[in-house]
């Protein structure tokens, strides 16, 4: 009886079998076939047999290149530990380390090598580069107070100490070691433009007064002297420098007022900006001025202005465009600027100038000149040029910026112009200027 119902089975079970068979074989053969393509690189990953570390840091570079960091890594993991003091197979430890956000492991390898081998070539580049992967400002400033020590000739890891201390709001002393530095006659042109801009951001108030003086040769007629004072008062809130000013100008026969406010707002490290709007009685000065510029520091060295210049004179406006390029070499600031426009009978008036400083001691200690041709719309004594764009003028101006103590900024400048005053006469000016800043 069991039997005869154990042989009924056997045809339904090998009915299925056969029906299952084909898809058995299909699932075996790409198993077999999977198998047999990847278990090379399965052997692989788990096992590194290479023993000449030169051969391991070449794969371990041509991985990185392709972006494969794990493999990358097992295979400078392997290499030190044959060689751990192969210190360019560290270096790339540290760069896969970092490629995968593993910052704790790559401090592990970088503070090996700035204990066994600090002026290894590529170990103080990779220092810098760390400064700029911290988390926080007080983790960054501890690493610079350890790297200082290891680097003291560096003059960029302090520069970065004192960007960091005014990113944290420490603005006494960041302004305390940003003047410090700047001394350094062997600061590179980046590392000077970040000082200033450390020193100019961590100034909260400034009052100042300025006395300007200009002597007209006999070819003027019924021309007498003219005098110019201002005062101003500015006050920086946080990254904004925001100025009001008062001009007030004698010129014997009748005088008169500018009003102006002026701010320069700083957007990030690299970018900021100028406006100013100005208002008077029309009689000496322009009814209206407004201005406004747009600088951005690039290829570490170099800032571009581009901007433009709207003056009300005797009920007409006139309009410029300014263009200008800044260069930060060494110790000189090389700066060219252009005015273009308004146009004026026919004419495009154009004016071009170029200025230099050389600085010494730091930000505020320089000797400044300035070579022009043409009168800017940026002149508030002196621009009547516009109505006659036909007449030539230039002008050079040169000058000392001078700090006494901290607080104390004095400027004394002279300068010479001439220019026509008709098609057939051609008049000189004697300029003399005396400024003075407190800061606190």
């Amino acid at each position: 009886m069991h039997q005869e119902r154990f042989k009924s089975t056997i045809p339904y079970l090998c009915f299925t079998f056969e029906q299952i068979c084909p898809s058995m074989k299909k699932i075996y053969f790409s198993l077999f076939i999977s198998f047999k393509l990847f278990l090379p690189a399965l052997l692989f990953a788990q096992e590194i047999t290479e023993t000449n570390t030169d051969e391991i840091y070449k794969l371990a570079l041509k991985e990185y290149k392709d972006q494969d960091y794990e493999r990358s890594l097992q295979l400078t993991t392997r290499g030190l530990e044959l060689a751990p003091e192969y210190h360019d197979i560290r270096i790339l430890q540290i760069r896969n380390l970092w490629a995968l956000d593993r910052f704790v492991a790559a401090d592990t390898d970088l503070n090996f090598l700035l204990e066994e081998a600090p002026q290894y070539v590529d170990v103080l580049p990779l220092v810098h580069q760390r400064v700029g992967r911290f988390s926080s400002n007080e983790n960054t400033l501890s690493f610079l107070k350890k790297v200082a020590k290891i680097y003291p000739e560096d003059t960029g890891l302090e520069v970065k100490r004192a960007q960091i201390l005014l990113k944290d709001k420490r603005r006494a002393e960041a302004r305390d070691l940003a003047q410090e530095l700047i001394k350094d006659r062997k600061l590179s042109g980046e590392d000077r433009y970040d000082l200033q801009f450390i020193l100019n951001r961590t100034v909260s108030n400034e009052v100042g007064v300025n006395y300007s003086y200009i002597n007209f040769s006999e070819a003027y007629r019924n021309y007498s002297n003219w005098h110019t004072v201002s005062a101003e008062y500015q006050h920086n809130f946080n990254r904004t420098a925001v100025i009001g000013r008062i001009n007030y100008a004698d010129r014997e026969i009748n005088s008169g007022s500018l009003y102006e406010v002026e701010a320069y707002p700083v957007f990030n490290d690299r970018a900021y900006a100028f406006v100013n709007f100005g208002f008077s009685n029309g009689e000496l000065f322009p009814e209206f001025r407004g201005s406004a510029s747009f600088f951005y520091n690039f290829a570490k060295i170099f800032e571009g202005e581009l901007g433009g210049r709207l003056i009300a004179l005797d009920d007409q406006s006139y309009f410029s465009g300014v263009f200008g390029l800044t260069a930060y070499c060494g110790k000189f600031y090389l700066n060219a600027r252009t005015f273009v426009g308004p146009k004026r009978l026919d004419q495009v008036i154009q004016n071009y100038q170029f200025n230099v400083r050389y600085y010494f001691g730091n930000a505020d200690n320089y000797l400044f000149s300035r070579l022009g041709n043409g009168i800017s719309p940026d002149e508030r004594t002196d621009y009547t040029q516009v109505k006659y764009p036909d007449l030539e003028a230039y002008y050079f101006t040169l000058g000392i910026n001078k700090t006494m103590g901290i607080n104390h900024i004095f400027q004394v400048s002279a300068g010479y112009l001439t220019e026509d005053i008709t098609g057939t006469i051609e008049g000189n000016q004697l300029m003399a200027n005396l400024g003075y800043r407190y800061r606190f």
